[in-house]
C-alpha cells in the first residue's frame, strides 16, 4: 500500500471523525470504527481491552469524566503501511479543563493498526500512552528513577510491540480462514502461517503443517507449505514409520496434546524413505542436516505444527500454541466448508440418480432401455468421471455367455449388443466369479501383457471384435492400462472403464447399479407386456383368417383368404412383397398358387405351376413331403435371375 496525498487526506478525515465522536460521547458512531475482536493496550494497568464490547463498556463507565473536559491538540500523524494494513502513529498534546480553564496535562501518543474494508477504515488494534512527568515531592530531578522508569517503559513498549506483531499475524490467519471456499484452501492457511512465523523470528523454520486424521483408513491428510517447496497435500499412513506411528499416538492422546519429534541423523535415511514410499515431494534440504525437529499441537480432529532444522525456544512454542488456538476457528470454518461441499456433492449425485429414475419411469417401450443407459453413463461422466469406455452386461448366474451393450467415451450406448463367453478368458471368468460371490463392486486393473492379451481376445470375437476394429480404423488406440469398475446388480453389471482411480466414486457406482436394477426390472415388465400384446394381436389376426376360411363356399374364394392373410400379416409389421397359398398336387407334380400383392392393383389370382427342374422347386417339394412346418429358401444372384426369367416368361405368372 502506497502512502499518497489522497490517502493522507482520507485518513486525516477518518481520524478527525474518530476523535470527535469519541470526545463528544457519540459512542454508537464511534463504535463503528472498531472491529468486534478489537484489541487495545492503554497507558494504565486497567487499560487492556480484548474486544469492542469491553472498551465500549469501559468508555461508558468514564464518559461523565470525559465530556467537555478533555481535548487533543497539536496532533502530528505518521503513516506506515504494513502490506494490506496501515499503522498510524499520532503524537499529540493532551489538555484537560480545570476550573473552567484548559490546562496542558502532558504529551499523548496513540498507535493504531487499521484495515480498509468495504465500509471504510476500521481499527484492529490500538495502543495509547502518555508519560507521567510529575516528580516526587521534594525532588527537582530523579535521574535514577527516571532511568528505571524508562527501562521499564521500554520493556513494556517492546513487549506490547511484539504482542501487536503476533496479533497482526494471527489476524492474517483468521482472515485467510474466512476466505476458504473448499477444504484444500487449508494450504493457503499453511502459507500465511509460514510467512508470519518467519516474520516473528523463526529463521530455522522448514515448513508449516496441518494434519487431519482419518482413523477409518489408519491415515492422515497432510497439508504443508514452505517458500522453498510450495504447497503440498499427501495421504500418510499411521504405520509408515515406527517413529511416525509413536508420534501420532502421542499427539492423538487428547484434544490439547503437544508432541515433539526429533528425527536424528541416524534415522534420517529411513525417514526420507518413508516420505518417498508415501508419495511425498522430494525436499533437497533434508540431505545435509544433523536432525529434523517437529512440533505439533493437537486440534479436535487433527494437529497443527511446524518442522525446523534446529530446536525452537519456549517463547516460540508459546507463539505456536497461539496459532493453534486461532486455527480452532479456521478448522470450524474448514468443517463448515467441507460439510457444505459434501452436501452439494451429495445433492449433485442424487440429482443424477433422479434423472436416471425419471427416464426409467418415462419408458414406454422395451427398446428404450439403451436410452436410459445412455442417460446413466452420461450422468456419471457429468460427475467428473471421464471414461475410456462404458457399457452394461446382462446374464443369469450359470450362463455360459453374457450380452454386452457397448458404450462410447461420451456414454452413448449402442442398441446392437454382442455376445461374449464367460468361460474362455480369465478376465471374463473373473467377472462371472464376482457375481457368483455376491460382490457389489469389482475393481480390476489391467496392464502389460494381461491387457494386450485381453484385447487380442476381444478382437477375435464376432460383434465386439468388429466394433473394436472399426475404432482402430478410425484412429483410436487401445489403452495400455485401464481400470474396470464393475457394479453388479441382479441381472448383470454396469462397467465403467477409466484410466485412473476414483475412490470417492466407488459407492456412487454401486448406487447407480441399484437404480439400473430398477431400470432393467421395468424393461422386463415392458418386454413381457409387449409380448402379451403381440400375442393378442397375433390371435386376433388368426381369428380373422379363421373366420374368413370358415365363410368360404367355393374354392375360388381362396383369393379372398390369401388377401386376408396378407393384410393380417402386414398389421403385425411383416414387410411382405407377396403372400402365397400353395395347393400342391403331388401325383401330378403341380401347384396351384394363390398370390396376393397390393402393388399389382388387382385382386389375388391363382396360377398353376409345375414342379420343374429348379433348385427352389426341389427344395419346396422336399419340405412338403417331409411335412416341415417351416421352410426357408433364399434365392439370390444368378439363380434368382434365371428363376425370374422362367417365372415371368414361361409360366402363368406372365399374365
Amino acid at each position: 500500500m502506497k502512502v499518497t496525498p489522497a490517502l493522507k487526506e482520507e485518513l486525516a478525515d477518518w481520524l478527525d471523525t474518530y476523535w470527535t465522536t469519541y470526545l463528544k460521547g457519540d459512542i454508537e458512531t464511534w463504535a463503528t470504527f472498531i472491529r468486534d475482536d478489537y484489541r487495545n493496550i492503554g497507558g494504565t494497568k486497567e487499560e487492556i481491552w480484548n474486544s469492542k464490547q469491553e472498551i465500549i463498556n469501559y468508555t461508558n463507565s468514564i464518559m461523565d469524566q470525559m465530556l467537555g473536559t478533555v481535548d487533543i491538540r497539536n496532533r502530528k500523524v505518521e503513516l506506515i503501511p504494513y502490506g494490506e494494513y496501515m499503522m498510524v502513529h499520532e503524537f499529540t498534546d493532551l489538555f484537560v479543563k480545570v476550573e473552567g480553564e484548559w490546562t496542558f496535562y502532558g504529551p499523548f501518543r496513540m498507535s493504531s493498526l487499521l484495515e480498509k474494508t468495504d465500509t471504510g477504515w476500521i481499527a484492529l488494534h490500538q495502543h495509547g500512552s502518555y508519560p507521567d512527568m510529575k516528580a516526587m515531592e521534594g525532588e527537582a530531578f530523579s535521574i535514577d528513577a527516571l532511568k528505571a522508569e524508562n527501562a521499564k517503559l521500554q520493556a513494556a513498549v517492546k513487549s506490547r510491540t511484539i504482542e501487536l506483531e503476533i496479533e497482526t499475524a494471527l489476524e492474517k490467519v483468521r482472515a485467510e480462514a474466512m476466505g476458504m471456499n473448499k477444504p484444500d484452501d487449508i494450504l493457503a492457511i499453511c502459507k500465511v502461517m509460514f510467512k508470519e512465523l518467519q516474520t516473528l523470528g523463526f529463521p530455522q523454520l522448514r515448513n508449516t503443517l496441518i494434519n487431519f486424521w482419518d482413523d477409518e483408513h489408519s491415515s492422515l491428510v497432510d497439508y504443508d507449505y514452505s517458500d522453498e517447496t510450495g504447497g503440498h497435500k499427501a495421504i500418510l499412513s499411521y504405520s509408515s514409520h515406527p517413529v511416525f506411528e509413536q508420534f501420532q499416538q502421542k499427539i492423538k492422546n487428547s484434544q490439547d496434546a503437544f508432541a515433539e519429534l526429533v528425527v536424528t541423523k541416524d534415522e534420517l535415511e529411513s525417514w526420507k524413505q518413508r516420505r518417498r514410499d508415501s508419495g511425498e515431494y522430494e525436499d533437497p534440504r533434508l540431505n545435509n542436516i544433523a536432525a529434523l525437529y517437529y512440533y505439533f499441537y493437537s486440534i479436535e480432529v487433527g494437529a497443527i505444527g511446524i518442522s525446523t532444522f534446529s530446536p525452537i525456544t519456549e517463547e516460540q512454542l508459546n507463539v505456536l500454541r497461539r496459532f493453534r488456538n486461532v486455527f480452532d476457528f479456521a478448522y470450524r470454518r474448514y468443517a463448515d466448508v467441507a460439510q457444505a461441499e459434501a452436501q452439494a456433492r451429495e445433492a449433485e449425485i442424487e440429482l443424477a440418480l433422479e434423472r436416471v429414475r425419471a427416464r426409467t419411469m418415462a419408458m414406454q417401450r422395451s427398446e428404450e432401455l439403451v436410452d436410459v443407459a445412455t442417460v446413466l453413463f452420461q450422468q456419471v461422466k457429468g460427475l467428473g468421471v471421464p471414461q475410456w469406455n462404458c457399457g452394461f452386461n446382462i446374464w443369469n448366474i450359470g450362463d455360459k455367455e453374457f450380452t454386452y451393450y457397448p458404450g462410447s467415451p461420451d456414454g452413448i450406448i449402442s442398441p446392437s449388443p454382442c455376445k461374449i463367453p464367460l468361460t474362455e478368458h480369465p478376465v471374463f471368468k473373473r467377472f462371472d466369479e464376482s457375481r457368483r460371490r455376491g460382490e457389489e463392486l469389482l475393481v480390476y486393473e489391467k496392464e502389460g501383457e494381461e491387457q494386450a492379451d485381453h484385447y487380442r481376445y476381444m478382437l477375435s470375437l464376432p460383434g465386439v471384435g468388429d466394433l473394436l476394429q472399426s475404432m482402430l480404423d478410425a484412429g483410436f488406440e487401445l489403452p495400455k492400462f485401464q481400470i474396470d469398475h464393475l457394479a453388479n446388480f441382479a441381472y448383470g453389471n454396469l462397467i465403467f472403464i477409466t484410466y485412473e482411480h476414483f475412490p470417492k466414486m466407488l459407492d456412487v457406482f454401486k448406487r447407480f447399479a441399484k437404480v439400473f436394477e430398477q431400470t432393467y426390472t421395468r424393461f422386463l415388465d415392458l418386454q413381457k407386456a409387449e409380448a402379451q400384446a403381440r400375442e393378442a394381436e397375433i390371435e386376433l389376426g388368426l381369428e380373422r383368417v379363421r373366420a374368413r376360411a370358415m365363410a368360404m363356399q367355393k374354392s375360388d374364394e381362396l383369393s379372398d383368404l390369401v388377401d386376408t392373410v396378407f393384410k393380417e400379416l402386414t398389421k403385425l409389421d411383416f414387410a411382405l412383397n407377396w403372400c402365397i397359398i400353395n395347393i400342391i398336387d403331388e401325383p401330378s407334380l403341380t401347384n396351384m398358387v394363390w398370390a396376393a400383392n397390393p402393388e399389382t392393383n388387382k385382386p389375388p389370382e391363382s396360377y398353376l405351376m409345375k414342379f420343374e427342374d429348379y433348385p427352389f422347386h426341389h427344395s419346396m417339394l422336399k419340405a412338403y413331403r417331409e411335412r416341415k412346418t417351416k421352410h426357408v429358401y433364399v434365392i439370390e444372384g444368378e439363380e434368382k435371375t434365371t428363376y425370374d426369367n422362367y417365372l415371368f416368361n414361361e409360366t402363368e405368372w406372365k399374365r
